[in-house]
C-alpha cells in the first residue's frame, strides 16, 4: 500500500516568547440567540486532499451521547439541540448526529425501517426543523450516523437475534426485506417477511457467490450482504432520500463498524451520494491499517484516527511522562497517528458515545481525569489543546463541551477560536520541536510561517518551563491551563481572540 509521507526540511527554533497564565470564568455564560463571530482565517491547505472530507477549516462535534435518547431539559434530543442552536453554530462546522432510523435498541445501533425517521431522539420533523437552522447562512453541514453493517427487525426469532421482519411491503424502495438466509440480508427485494431466518446468534462467516463474509461481525443482527449489486443500490438510494430536503436534509455521513463490509463499496456509496464529508469507524489503534481503509475506499472518505487517540491517551495516562514514546519524534510531521501520514484523511477525537462516563467504554478508558467537582481537568483539557491545534478535522464530544465544567466547556472554547483564528488546517504541517521525558512541544503552519505552537508537559519541570518558541514568529499571544503538580499545557498563537 502507497503511504501518503510527506517530507519537510527541518526548522532550527530560537528562544523567544514566555507563557502567562490564562484566566477561565467562574460561570457558564447563559446561551444566547445571537451567534459569536469567531474569524476563520483557514482558508487553503498545501496537503494531499481527498473528495468529501469537508473544508480546511471544520471542526466538527459529535452532538449526542449514549444518553441522548431520553432527551435533556424535558426535552427530545433534536428539540434540545435546537434550543442551543446558536451556541452549535458558533464554534462548529459540522454537527455529527446520531442515527436517525427507527431502532430496536432505541440508539439507532439496530436499524430496522430505513423510511421511519420518528425514533427516539425525536419526530422526523423536529429533525428537519433541527437540520433547517443549522443550514441558514452561513451554513453548517449536518452528518448522519449511518448503520449499513447490519440490519434489525421489529422482533426476535426464537434464536435470540432480531430478525423477524414484519414492515409493511414496499414502504419505500430502500427499506423493504424479503426471507434472506442464515443471518444475511441477502436479497435484492428486501420484501417483508414475518418467517424467522434460520440464523443463530453467533458470529461466523457466511458466504455469498463464491465469497466467504471474513470481517468483523455484529452478531444482534443480520448482516446485510454488500456483495449483491442490487442491495448496494438500495443503500445508495436511501443516502439520496436522506440528502432530500424534503425527507431530512443530512449533508453528509459517518458510517457505523466500516471493518463488518468492504470500504470499496464505501466509496461507491459516496460516489453516489456525494457526501459534504464522510468519516469511517474503524476502532483500531494501527495508523497502516486506517489508511488501508481510506486506500481501499478509493480515498473517498475519512477516518477516525483511533492511533492518535490512543496515542494521547497513553502520553497523558503515563507516570513516565515520556510523550517522545507516543506524541511523536522530532521533525516534520512525525506525529504518529495518522495525522503524521495523512491529516487530510483523518478526523481527530478524545471520547465519543462508545467511550464516555455514561457508557461502556468499549476497548479503551476513557481521558477524563480530575474533571470532577471544581477541578479543571488539565490532563483532559491538554488531549483537546492537542487535537484542535494539529491537523486533521477534530471532533469535539458534547458530553465533554456542555456536562464536564465550567473550565473544560471554556477551554474547548478559547481553543476552537485560537484554532480558526489563526490557521490551523486539516493539512497543517506540524514540527515537533522537543518531545521527550517531560514534554513535548510542536510549531503548526507552513515553515517559517508558523501560526500556532504549543506545548504539553508537566508543571514544575524544567524543559517543560523553559521551553518558549522562536521570537522570530511573532506568537505574542498565549493561553496556558495548569495544575499543581500536575499536567500543564500552553498554546501559543498570533491572531488575537476573545479568551472566555
Amino acid at each position: 500500500m502507497s503511504k501518503l509521507v510527506k517530507l519537510f526540511v527541518a526548522l532550527t527554533f530560537l528562544v523567544g516568547v514566555s507563557c502567562s497564565n490564562g484566566a477561565l470564568l467562574n460561570d457558564n455564560q447563559a446561551v444566547v440567540d445571537e451567534e459569536i463571530a469567531i474569524v476563520d482565517q483557514s482558508a487553503s491547505s498545501s496537503g494531499t486532499d481527498i473528495p468529501y472530507n469537508g473544508s480546511n477549516g471544520d471542526v466538527m462535534l459529535q452532538a449526542f451521547h449514549w444518553n441522548s435518547k431520553n432527551g435533556k431539559n424535558s426535552k427530545t434530543w433534536y428539540n434540545y439541540l435546537y434550543s442551543i442552536r446558536a451556541k452549535l453554530r458558533t464554534y462548529y462546522n459540522v454537527i455529527y448526529l446520531p442515527p436517525p432510523a427507527q431502532s430496536a435498541d432505541g440508539y439507532g445501533y439496530m436499524p430496522g425501517d430505513w423510511a421511519n425517521l420518528n425514533s427516539d431522539y425525536g419526530t422526523q420533523a423536529s429533525l428537519k426543523s433541527l437540520i433547517s437552522a443549522l443550514h441558514a447562512s452561513p451554513k453548517k453541514y449536518v452528518i448522519a450516523d449511518i448503520v449499513v453493517n447490519h440490519r434489525s427487525a421489529k422482533s426476535k426469532c426464537p434464536h435470540g437475534i432480531w430478525c423477524k421482519y414484519d414492515y409493511a411491503a414496499n414502504s419505500m424502495v430502500a427499506a423493504d426485506f424479503i426471507k434472506g438466509s442464515l443471518d444475511v440480508i441477502n436479497d435484492s427485494g428486501w420484501k417483508a417477511c414475518n418467517t424467522c431466518m434460520n440464523g443463530t446468534a453467533s458470529e461466523g462467516s457466511w458466504s455469498y457467490g463464491g465469497r466467504t463474509y471474513y470481517n468483523e461481525d455484529f452478531t444482534g443482527s443480520c448482516d446485510i450482504n454488500h456483495w449483491n449489486s442490487s442491495t448496494r443500490t438500495k443503500i445508495k438510494t436511501w443516502l439520496t432520500w436522506l440528502k432530500s430536503s424534503t425527507n431530512a436534509g443530512f449533508d453528509g455521513w459517518r458510517y457505523d463498524m466500516i471493518g463488518g463490509y468492504d470500504p470499496l463499496y464505501l466509496g461507491e456509496y459516496n460516489t453516489s451520494s456525494k457526501p459534504y464529508l464522510s468519516v469511517g469507524e474503524k476502532p483500531s489503534g494501527s495508523r497502516q491499517m486506517l489508511s488501508d481503509m481510506v486506500n481501499r475506499s478509493g480515498n473517498k472518505t475519512m477516518v477516525f484516527d483511533f492511533a492518535m487517540r490512543d496515542s494521547l491517551y497513553s502520553a497523558l495516562a503515563s507516570t513516565s511522562n515520556m510523550y517522545g514514546n507516543y506524541l511523536g519524534s522530532v521533525g516534520a510531521n512525525t506525529n504518529y497517528g495518522l495525522i503524521g501520514w495523512w491529516s487530510e484523511a483523518a478526523v481527530t477525537f478524545i471520547h465519543n458515545h462508545d467511550i464516555d462516563l455514561n457508557h461502556h467504554s468499549v476497548g479503551r478508558n476513557t481521558m477524563l481525569w480530575g474533571v470532577s467537582g471544581s477541578a479543571k481537568g488539565v490532563s483532559t483539557q491538554a488531549a483537546y489543546a492537542f487535537i484542535l491545534t494539529h491537523p486533521g478535522i477534530p471532533c469535539v464530544f458534547i458530553q465533554d463541551w456542555e456536562d464536564r465544567g465550567t473550565y473544560m466547556t471554556k477551554a474547548i472554547n478559547n481553543l476552537i477560536k485560537i484554532r480558526k483564528a489563526n490557521g490551523v488546517q486539516k493539512g497543517s504541517r506540524v514540527y515537533v520541536a522537543k518531545a521527550e521525558n517531560g514534554i513535548y512541544a510542536a510549531y503548526i503552519g507552513n515553515q517559517g510561517a508558523e501560526q500556532v505552537a504549543i506545548k504539553i508537559g508537566k508543571t514544575g519541570w524544567n524543559n517543560y518551563e523553559s521551553w518558549t518558541p522562536s521570537a522570530s514568529l511573532g506568537l505574542t499571544k498565549a493561553y496556558t491551563q495548569y495544575e499543581a503538580g500536575g499536567h500543564a499545557y500552553c498554546v501559543y498563537y498570533k491572531n488575537a481572540v476573545t479568551i472566555e
